[in-house]
């Protein structure tokens, strides 16, 4: 399967509504990408909200997976002790996507799929509760939205280029998640997906493995568990070559967005914790 397919396929996994279209010619989308498209971390309360704003985009209005707010912002508890992540097309500066890691200090801050899957793991080797809270963390809150996923971006002034480019926003979010997770540490990484997304990753070169049964939410999910370690030797070479250049635009020391990485807050009847 090629680059753009298996990108299709990650973007489209939670709407069905959106058409798979015919493939780009070019060898490559991953040498282009950034030149539509910039990685950031929403470190800053205006980006932040951005990100909210687009969850509420996606996951109340389009999907509606999640009652509409007066706000027009989805965010819930686990915001507060989570990294924010977005893509921005750079031409518009509006948001391409966004996701989060929702990260852990303390045995009563449980992950989403702690909550979910409580006591229901297959798999209770590779179970959160068997790693430091420091090291695990959960991949969450994916959104795309609709000019995305269905890759309407701009039709009529969109370049070909960029629109294909568009494709790869779902798994840009993955690969900057996954550089993200190394940097703080987390390398003991959760996601709560569909079964058939989780396959389209694996052909990327994300090899997440399933520990527990599908349950209906919002959909049919499973929770996953990836060793954020092993990504470098298993990334296929294009997609390799796709987290190298999102890092560096991370994290080149000429970039004044770079992230900044420390993550401290306090968990409820805690001593703060960085």
């Amino acid at each position: 399967m090629s680059l753009q397919s298996v990108a299709s396929s990650a973007a489209i996994a939670t709407d069905h509504t959106c058409a798979v279209q015919p493939e780009h010619t070019a060898h490559s989308l991953s040498h282009y990408f950034p030149d539509y498209f910039r990685a950031v971390q929403a470190n800053t309360e205006p980006l932040r909200r951005a990100t909210y704003q687009l969850r509420h985009q996606v996951y109340c209005e389009e999907l509606q997976f999640e009652p509409e707010r007066a706000d027009a912002l989805e965010h819930d508890s686990y915001d507060q002790r989570a990294i924010h992540i977005a893509v921005k097309h750079i031409l518009s500066s509006a948001l391409a996507g966004t996701v989060r890691i929702v990260t852990s200090q303390f045995k009563n801050e449980l992950l989403p799929i702690e909550q979910y899957f409580a006591g229901n793991f297959t798999n209770t080797v590779l179970a959160p509760a068997n790693f430091s809270r420091q090291h695990i963390c959960e991949i969450s809150r994916l959104a795309v939205p609709a000019a995305i996923r269905c890759r309407t971006l701009s039709q009529q002034q969109a370049p070909s280029l960029e629109r294909a480019c568009s494709k790869l926003v779902a798994v840009a979010l993955y690969l900057i998640a996954q550089i993200l997770c190394l940097r703080a540490g987390r390398e003991h990484t959760y996601v709560m997906i569909e079964p058939a997304l989780a396959r389209a990753l694996r052909r990327v070169g994300l090899h997440f493995i399933q520990i527990g049964e599908p349950i209906e939410f919002n959909g049919i999910r499973a929770p996953y568990y990836l060793d954020a370690r092993t990504t470098n030797a298993t990334l296929s070479p294009e997609y390799l070559q796709l987290r190298v250049l999102l890092e560096k635009q991370l994290f080149d020391k000429n970039n004044s967005n770079r992230p900044q990485m420390t993550l401290c807050y306090s968990a409820p009847e805690q001593p703060a914790a960085c």
